[in-house]
């Protein structure tokens, strides 16, 4: 006898994964503000404070592709908690961390729990919500998630301040309770396909693969780009990934299906979400640094400034959902892509001009159209599998997302020197706009909701 009645069983379990998902975002965020203390409390190096935040997300990038296929392979609910109490345990180890070397570590054990259970947020909708429910489903979770995320240099500022910074961690495990017990009430299993094996071998491949390419990305700007390090561990990385691949088509049951992005439907969405990323970070970091840098604020201030742009995304967020039962999904991530369009080339234009109102009024519209973009195509994915796939599906594209960011980064650093905020901007601008053919070439393939052409 469930507890949760089958009307409100999905309300719940949104609810529940949304603010899983919150966390997942928090936890990227929320331990900048505070990493001076915490740098302070054990004495760090720079370096070592730095890979305070990077063991987390290095670990998180590694391995977010494959938490989906493991729902697949095990069982989504059984999955789930596995990933929500590595993260809990992790979480607590790192508030009671008595050195730094020991937060570092469980930070990166930390990212390993998000990995799994991040992309499992658009696997439970899909598989929860019917078609013409998800974009709504999506929807919500994103303005959950992108509440938490913009929250999170506040909260961390709050607790590092008037508290502990040892709080940022403790809060989770607190929320992860209540959200395992709802999901655990509320969740219904799926029929999966017998014969299904892990292949060990291909989660090697892609994780070595992963690790040694972000490292790379990561670490760039610290070693040089001449340094050869930097390209030996691209090169490997690249050449894990490439045989990854070519295991993966010749396996029965492979951990990645490769052969899903011979699908325009499938490549192009994957595409769209990692540039979105892209420009998300050129949103978050480099308008913070341009703000103190070239129009002379201070850190509040220029806080104050980049928070113009996820402002309006959570409302944005369930208007796009509505508007997917009444549009097709090209329609909205035209909407989406031309609006992010206009706004990295109003910042490439207006850059060296160093005048504060040019630059805020754009940062609204930027935050507002996001969902236009990752709403409608994470749909898309969604459609073109069946249920039994969709772990694989969110585990790919949430991969898409956290490479984009990753990738953003390393390329943004990379053209500074050569061109200072205005290169930053108009080559996001440039490879955004090349981004979008292949989206725009896969109209024929898109479905909406109703089944109807995209």
């Amino acid at each position: 006898m469930h507890l949760i009645d089958e009307q409100n069983r999905k309300w719940w379990l949104l609810g529940a994964i949304s603010c899983v998902l919150g966390i997942v975002l928090l936890d990227e965020t929320v331990v900048g503000v505070a990493l001076p203390t915490i740098q302070k409390s054990f004495g760090l190096s720079n370096t070592e404070a730095h890979w305070v935040v990077n063991a987390y997300l290095l670990t998180f990038a590694a391995f977010v592709a494959i938490g989906g296929r493991l729902a697949d392979l095990f069982g989504t609910l059984r999955v789930f908690l596995t990933g929500l109490t590595i993260f809990s345990v992790c979480s607590l180890v790192c508030g009671f961390a008595p050195t730094g070397s020991i937060l570092i570590a469980a930070r990166a054990a930390q990212g390993l729990g998000a990995a799994i259970i991040f992309p499992l947020y658009v696997a439970m909708i899909g598989m929860t919500f019917p078609k013409e429910q998800r974009g709504f489903g999506l929807a919500v979770g994103g303005a959950v998630g992108t509440s938490f995320l913009a929250l999170g240099p506040l909260t961390g500022g709050l607790l590092t301040e008037f508290v502990s910074w040892r709080w940022i961690f403790w809060i989770n495990p607190l929320i992860a309770v209540g959200v395992g017990t709802i999901v655990a009430l509320t969740w219904r299993e799926i029929d999966r396909p017998a014969g299904q094996r892990m292949d060990w071998i291909g989660l090697l491949l892609i994780a070595v693969g992963m690790f040694c390419v972000v490292f790379a990305l990561m670490e760039a700007n610290n070693w040089g780009w001449e340094d050869l390090r930097i390209p030996g561990f691209l090169v490997a990385g690249v050449a894990l990934l490439v045989l990854f691949c070519r295991v993966e088509v010749s396996r029965r049951t492979p951990l990645i299906e490769v052969q899903l992005f011979r699908d325009m439907v499938f490549t192009s969405s994957n595409l769209t979400i990692l540039m979105a990323q892209y420009s998300k970070i050129i949103l978050f970091v480099f308008i913070a640094l341009y703000a103190q840098t070239e129009l002379g604020l201070g850190p509040l201030q220029a806080g104050a400034l980049v928070m113009l742009s996820p402002i309006l995304q959570p409302p944005a967020a369930l208007v796009c959902g509505r508007m997917t039962k009444k549009m097709s999904y090209k329609g909205l991530v035209l909407i989406g892509i031309t609006g992010l369009g206009v706004c990295l080339i109003w910042l490439t234009v207006v850059a060296p001009l160093k005048n504060l109102l040019l630059v805020a009024c754009i940062l609204p519209l930027s935050g507002a159209v996001f969902p236009f973009v990752m709403i409608p195509t994470r749909a898309a994915i969604l459609a073109m599998l069946p249920e039994h796939k969709h772990g694989q599906g969110g585990g790919v594209s949430m991969a898409s997302q956290i490479s984009g960011g990753t990738i953003g980064l390393a390329i943004s650093s990379a053209v500074f020197p050569f061109g200072g905020y205005q290169a930053v901007f108009g080559v996001a601008a440039a490879l955004f706009h090349v981004a979008g053919v292949p989206h725009r070439s896969a109209r024929k393939r898109l479905i909406r909701s109703s089944e109807t052409p995209f």
